[in-house]
């Protein structure tokens, strides 16, 4: 009997069973599918996070004809052509998109796979892959509805091919343009340069230091920003080039003054997060420098296999560093763990390997949230109850992307610009437009409207959502104002329309009974409440209540 294989029990010498060895190739590829069939499952029970939310509203956007900045927003092109028109709401959307992150992913891995046979063996590679997949915050986020998973699917084929081929004219036009997509849908592309740097030079000095090889990256370069440039002009065409190209430069500026800073302590809580929840790749990238620096290896392929290690340290550094980008960043490192596989193989052997690792897997999978998506669904539900035609409405993250989204995006980025800005923003959008509805998904407008916390607001936008909007269900908050027993005040109306009259109320000496509707217009009204009980005034024409309970939270914590 060979060393490998696996001794046969009665049972199965009846059945005409036999299981592979322990040592045996195809435990490895059954880890892959198990784990594959665990991002199958957080792709379509894992809740939405408020930045896919944010880049659904995008696509939006762009399939009603509106223009959005032109850097990091290409992907919406190809999502508004079909993805809006589809049945279900925007959480049903959301996930159907995450199949094509599924997609992108399957593409990632086959990168990472190719790359990482090129500098070992199949059965190496495959752990490579495995130990990715199975990375806690790549298992968590690697099929979301973001950028990221086509910028790495993109960046990783470009490195797959930098690494496999001699760069002839059909590879070089395949990796500039991979590399020219990539840095349309984010600029973070550039956080690879030194990965791609590594991979160049180990190639060069697999062509001897050839004259010619840097000439063929300088070409994929050309083709690159030729890429880049066609993309530009083609997405940002329909804004005009002097918005397109003012919208860049702010969009540029803003992520150079803050892009980078060493991580404070909630970011070393996230890298503290990111490594028990993926030991087996952090542990197979710690041994990766040692293994590399104790070979025999030439002083340039050292030099090179660094540099596609270095990416591991970026979340140290760069601001942004929130799980989903661990996905986006390890692939390279994901690449040369096969020189530190060997050394597990050895000690532990194939059995102890592909159980840590899918064990590893597996107790991310079990613990990770999956029922706030069902109170997603019921607030969202609940706005297009109450709301059965499109209304403009602040939020924090573009969650009702069928309607005008009146704010910006309220990230910790966002908001720290919207601040800055020194502007009333939404008090002058309120002046220029009705917003009849205010979903508070973040809890950040009650706390304002309570006087908790108004700090993440201008001044006079903190009072001019005080005095606009009332509870009307849960988190939902609609355009009106609510008056006590015996009350009289005067009142700015910054969302016209028609409203109706819950109680007994006086609009301007005119009383109006339970029920009754009137148009109010831009201005100040004077409100009184005659009666002994609480009375309201509320924007629309008999806006439907919503039967569902009121869910208390909607985010899974990153």
């Amino acid at each position: 009997m060979s060393a490998s294989a696996a001794p046969v029990s009665a049972s199965n010498r009846r059945l005409g069973i036999s299981l592979p060895g322990a040592n045996s190739i195809i435990w490895i590829y059954v880890l892959v599918g198990l784990i594959a069939a665990m991002h199958l499952s957080m792709l379509l029970g894992r809740s939405i996070n408020w930045d896919e939310f944010w880049f659904y509203s995008q696509v939006e956007q762009v399939a009603r004809g509106e223009f959005i900045q032109p850097l990091q927003t290409i992907h919406t092109r190809f999502f508004a052509w079909w993805l809006p028109d589809l049945a279900g709401n925007e959480i049903d959307h959301i996930i159907i998109a995450r199949l094509f992150m599924l997609a992108c992913l399957a593409v990632t891995v086959t990168g990472i796979f190719l790359t990482a046979e090129k500098f070992s063996d199949k059965r190496k590679a495959l752990i490579a892959v495995a130990a990715y997949l199975g990375t806690g915050f790549v298992l968590q986020h690697g099929t979301s509805f973001r950028v990221d998973p086509i910028v790495t699917a993109c960046l990783t084929s470009g490195f797959a091919i930098a690494a496999r081929t001699r760069l002839s004219s059909a590879s070089i036009m395949a990796l500039g343009a991979l590399i020219g997509l990539a840095a349309m849908v984010t600029i973070k592309m550039i956080l690879w340069a030194p990965a791609f740097a590594g991979i160049a030079l180990w190639r060069w000095e697999e062509e001897r230091y050839g004259w010619r090889y840097p000439v063929r990256w300088m070409a994929a370069g050309m083709v690159a920003l030729a890429m880049f440039a066609l993309l530009y002009l083609l997405h940002g065409a329909g804004m005009g080039l002097d918005t397109a190209n003012n919208s860049a430069s702010r969009t540029l500026s803003r992520s150079a003054q803050s892009m980078f800073s060493l991580a404070d302590a909630k970011g070393m809580a996230r890298v503290v997060r990111g490594v028990l929840s993926g030991l087996p790749f952090f542990g197979l990238a710690a041994i990766v420098p040692i293994a590399v620096l104790k070979s025999d290896r030439t002083l340039a392929q050292k030099v090179a296999l660094i540099a596609m290690w270095l990416p591991v340290l970026t979340p140290l550094f760069y601001r942004n560093a929130f799980p989903y980008f661990y996905a986006f960043i390890l692939p390279s490192v994901a690449i040369i763990t096969v020189f530190a596989i060997p050394i597990l193989l050895r000690r532990f052997g194939n059995a102890i390997v592909v159980g840590v690792i899918g064990g590893c897997a597996l107790m991310v999978w079990i613990v990770d949230a999956r029922s706030i998506t069902e109170r997603q669904h019921t607030l969202v539900d609940a706005v297009h109850k109450i709301f059965p035609e499109p209304v403009s409405y602040f939020d924090c993250c573009g969650m009702i992307a069928g309607f005008d989204k009146a704010n910006d995006f309220r990230s910790k980025w966002g908001i720290r610009n919207y601040l800055a800005s020194g502007r009333p923003k939404m008090l002058e959008t309120m002046r220029k437009q009705p917003v009849p509805l205010m979903l508070d998904n973040k809890r950040e407008y009650s706390l304002a409207i309570t006087e908790v916390s108004p700090a993440k607001f201008h001044p006079q936008d903190y009072a001019a959502l005080r005095e606009t909007y009332v509870k009307f269900w849960g988190d939902v908050y609609v355009a009106g104002r609510q008056l006590e027993p015996g009350s009289k005040e005067a009142w700015e109306v910054l969302v016209p329309g028609n409203y109706t009259v819950h109680g007994e109320m006086v609009v301007d000496d005119r009383p109006l009974a339970n029920g009754s509707l009137i148009e109010l217009e831009r201005g100040v009204v004077v409100l009184a409440n005659p009666g002994n009980r609480q009375a309201k005034l509320v924007w629309g024409e008999y806006l439907e209540m919503p039967q569902a309970p009121t869910p208390e939270f909607y985010w899974t914590v990153f």
